[in-house]
């Protein structure tokens, strides 16, 4: 099914040339106070080295250009594109590398006694150091001695496709091709699918005598070996594999690959991804077969109609983490779970989401989630176009975003949330701290939402605002005085301590929406605005335009500081990274922390 997004749409307007301007960068000037909030409260931004940017630009240049080629390679359609490139980012990475930099250090100097170190340790840490191993690097340690050989029979290995196709040097580390991208995606995996290993995942599947920790086979055409497929889960399944990333290497949205329903035997599973596939029939699955141990499930362009997933969901009685990601089918999600801690839904046709007993649910987010019915208009506004997302008992809900004023009609305490409603206790969700909002701060009907969403979660900590803008005419005016004339928010006066404005294009609704949060924000410490990715060559000069309007605005905290910032993340990207998602330590909206050099997402 070809879903409406409106991004899509967008993107396939867009020239070469203008998507060619939209490279990633970090850059950040820090506009502090410096005076009184009645003079002109802005110094000059903080400067990094010139050197030092122009090498960040080049390298942004180069990555993208990377990128762009590995998905050229595929043959793939634009919309296909975009489709593979967020399915892999969505995707956890192999628990082993090809990279092994300390062991290559210490190679590099070995000892000159020739005592074999290593063999003399106790067993348990030999089976650990094997475990770590690509699964071709361990069985290749059977030919150093009895004891590893005999080792290697037991130790559960990790398993990857895409490291059984490299007998040469190493590739990339995944650092060097995606971490200005920012969305923490694996694209070489795509690309490598355009050689097939499946024989090679057979022969080691059955070759190795033990268990199976984790296996990802994300470099396979499945509907040219759908019979080898089945033989692996029946092999797996037979292995007590405990993680499973399988991935049909798909070039186009069709009515993809059946998956076997010997999936359900896999009962030892904790964390399972399946993308680009077909769900079992129903008929076909064991009434017994069920996931009893899995924490972790991740859905991606599966096509699988309602009760399927309803039955999915069911069969996962420890499920902690739900990701559906441009889900081929209609939405219907009930969460009603004692285990469940984060939901993340993202490009997907969603009729409704209910939240029923979630008594561990701490975060709900959706990213570009399409109601039922109606149409977008020429100026990006949803006519008749409605997604339901209901609240019950949902105690410990403390991330939700990104709601979508006009289209996704809130539901709270069996009170449904909409202009005029008289905010009270009982549609109240006092335990978020952390709220995002897609608006178009130019559509009135959108604009005067945002009071009453704020007024619903009275203890919001940290706001987010993602601007929306039209690619058909310039954004109309909004009433300056309609959000002057808004009477007292308990949030923005009292609690809310950042308020984070993203794709901004320095609109006059933008300037306005902004001097209303400073002027009313108590204990506001930070505004951070982050320019739209088609407004970084103006970067300079948009930000002297924010300070000259900063300076006539009147601070209600006049220590609060304002930071314009260059967008750390593509024009095609996601509001926050899928993986970083389930690190409940971090902020998962906060984008800036995927662009750390590569390093993991997920780690605390």
């Amino acid at each position: 099914m070809q879903l409406p997004f409106r991004h899509l749409a967008q993107q396939q307007k867009q020239t070469k040339h203008e998507r060619s301007k939209t490279k990633p960068s970090l850059r950040c000037s820090v506009l502090t106070p410096t005076t009184s909030a009645a003079s002109t409260p802005l110094s000059s931004p903080l400067s990094a080295a010139a050197a030092g940017r122009r090498a960040a630009s080049l390298r942004a240049a180069a990555m993208d250009s990377m990128q762009t080629n590995m998905l050229h390679l595929m043959g793939l359609d634009e919309t296909m594109k975009m489709v593979t490139k967020n399915v892999f980012s969505s995707l956890p990475d192999s628990p082993v590398s090809l990279h092994a930099p300390l062991a290559f250090a210490a190679a590099a100097s070995p000892p000159r006694d020739g005592v074999d170190r290593i063999g003399a340790l106790p067993v348990g840490i030999l089976c650990d150091i094997l475990s770590r191993l690509p699964a071709r690097d361990a069985a290749r340690t059977s030919a150093l001695s009895t004891r590893w050989r005999r080792l290697w029979r037991s130790v559960p290995l990790v398993l990857a496709d895409a490291h059984l196709k490299h007998t040469g040097p190493p590739p990339p580390p995944v650092s060097e091709i995606d971490q200005v991208d920012g969305l923490g995606g694996v694209l070489r995996r795509a690309v490598d699918g355009t050689r097939d290993v499946a024989s090679v995942v057979s022969r080691a599947l059955a070759a190795h005598p033990g268990p199976f920790r984790s296996v990802h086979v994300t470099c396979t055409r499945m509907d040219a070996h759908h019979a080898e497929l089945a033989l692996w889960l029946q092999l797996l399944a037979a292995k007590g594999v405990q993680e499973l990333v399988l991935v049909h290497q798909a070039s186009k949205l069709d009515a993809g690959v059946r998956l076997p329903a010997t999936l359900f035997r896999c009962s030892s599973l904790t964390c399972l991804y399946i993308g680009f596939l077909r769900f079992p029939d129903v008929a076909t699955i064991p009434r017994a077969g069920a996931f009893p141990h899995l924490r972790e499930l991740g859905l991606c362009s599966l096509v699988m109609g309602v009760r399927d997933l309803a039955l999915l969901l069911d069969r996962c009685p420890v499920l902690e983490n739900l990701e559906i990601v441009r889900h081929r089918g209609l939405v219907r999600l009930r969460v009603a779970s004692h285990s469940l801690r984060c939901v993340e839904l993202c490009e997907s046709t969603v009729e409704e989401i209910t939240v029923e007993h979630a008594a561990r649910l701490e975060r709900l987010m959706f990213w570009e989630i399409c109601g039922v019915g109606g149409v977008v208009d020429e100026d990006g506004c949803y006519i008749n176009m409605c997604t339901k997302i209901k609240i019950g008992h949902a105690p410990n809900l403390r991330f939700l975003g990104f709601l979508v004023p006009g289209m996704h009609e809130l539901n709270i305490g069996n009170t449904i949330i909409k202009a005029g409603t008289k905010v009270s206790p009982k549609n109240m969700v006092r335990s978020l701290r952390v709220l995002g909002i897609q608006v178009k701060l130019f559509n009135h009907n959108e604009v005067k939402m945002l009071p009453i969403f704020l007024r619903c979660f009275p203890n919001v900590e940290t706001l987010y605002i993602q601007c929306e803008t039209t690619i058909h005419k310039p954004p109309g005016m909004l009433n300056p005085k309609f959000l002057q004339q808004t009477g007292p928010i308990d949030c923005l006066q009292k609690h809310i301590k950042k308020v984070i404005i993203r794709e901004f294009r320095v609109h006059r609704n933008e300037l306005d929406f902004v001097k209303f949060i400073a002027e009313r924000g108590q204990v506001l410490e930070k505004i951070v605005i982050v320019l739209a990715q088609s407004y970084s060559s103006s970067a300079d000069r948009l930000r002297s335009s924010m300070r000259t309007f900063m300076a006539s605005v009147k601070l209600a905290n006049e220590d609060c500081k304002v930071i314009v910032c260059e967008s750390p993340f593509p024009s095609d990207g996601t509001a926050w990274c899928f993986q970083g998602a389930f690190n409940m330590s971090k902020d998962p909206f906060d984008v800036s922390q995927c662009c750390n050099g590569g390093a993991s997402c997920r780690a605390a």
